[in-house]
């Protein structure tokens, strides 16, 4: 039996309840978070291999496998964020109106069934969502600024760090490796705030819906 009260807890578990169309079982948003994974994690473990083992035929080996991973994972995050580089926009407008299609029901299912509780707890809620939301925009310039904006910028400035003075074998000072590993934290970081964000809007606009009459 469900609480007579309602909390957040329980409406973020009615969200992930949600059931997904099959073309977003992987969504683009893990899909730029996993890329931007892969392609930082390899750049860091090729650089450090190329730092300590820089004669080696091995590491040589090991460091051009790695730059192909990298150059994988950033272009599988890049397009992730471009839809326009589909070929078939066609084919990518029909899925879109089938997913909207499928998702429409189970949006409304999720708005009536907060109706059932009473206007003021979601009133309590909804102003208490829209201040965190407000609070939280705020606060998110003091650590990444824009960065979540960028887009694809922050990969191609630690791309030309990586290979601004290249050669082969390639070896990228101590201070360099601190610095791409310095961004690819932040970015990370940047990317998991901007998913907080999205979820504290998300839960700000289903008790604003379920407000109106």
């Amino acid at each position: 039996m469900e609480s007579s009260t309602l909390t957040f807890a329980a409406l973020d578990k009615r969200i992930e309840g949600l059931p997904l169309h099959p073309s977003c079982q992987f969504t683009p948003s893990r899909r730029v978070g996993w890329g931007s994974g892969v392609g930082f994690a390899s750049a860091l473990l090729g650089q450090i291999i190329a730092k300590t083992l820089p004669n080696s035929r091995w590491a040589l080996a090991a460091v051009a496998v790695l730059l192909v991973i990298e150059l994988l994972g950033f272009f599988v995050a890049f397009t992730a964020q471009q839809p326009g580089l589909n070929m078939k926009p066609s084919s990518e407008r029909r899925e879109l109106a089938e997913t909207l299609d499928f998702d429409m029901p189970h949006h409304e299912e999720l708005i009536g069934w907060l109706r059932n509780f009473p206007r003021e707890r979601l009133q309590v809620m909804s102003d208490f969502t829209g201040f965190r939301v407000e609070r939280l925009r705020s606060k998110f310039p003091l650590l990444t600024g824009g960065l979540d904006k960028l887009g694809i910028l922050p990969i191609l400035v630690a791309l030309f760090i990586q290979f601004k003075d290249m050669h082969w074998p390639p070896q990228v000072s101590w201070p360099e490796v601190f610095l791409f590993v310095l961004l690819m934290g932040v970015y990370w970081l940047s990317l998991l705030q901007v998913g907080v964000r999205f979820r504290l809007e998300l839960y700000d606009m289903l008790l604003k819906k379920a407000l109106a009459t």
